[in-house]
């Protein structure tokens, strides 16, 4: 497995129960979670859950995109790192 160049890095905070519909990632980027869970709908319905230690390679910069939530009782917080071309 070979880790794409990345160029800086963000962190995130998502309150328990917070939504974000129907959106396109904004550039292609790997999101990892460090603490607090998550669901992840594409758009074909499949959802992945994703928790801490979970690395997703966000490349749906187009089309419909997907919907992340926040499940349980505890903040989300990701990394995000962008990927360069």
């Amino acid at each position: 497995f070979k880790l794409l160049a990345t160029r800086g890095a963000e962190l995130h905070r998502a309150a328990p129960g917070s939504v974000i519909d129907w959106h396109t990632a904004p550039r292609r980027q790997y999101v990892i979670t460090l603490s607090g869970h998550g669901e992840l709908e594409l758009a074909g319905g499949k959802k992945i859950p994703v928790g801490p230690g979970h690395i997703e390679l966000v490349e749906d910069t187009t089309g419909k995109g997907h919907i992340t939530r926040v499940t349980g009782n505890e903040d989300r917080i990701t990394l995000q790192l962008p990927v360069t071309d």
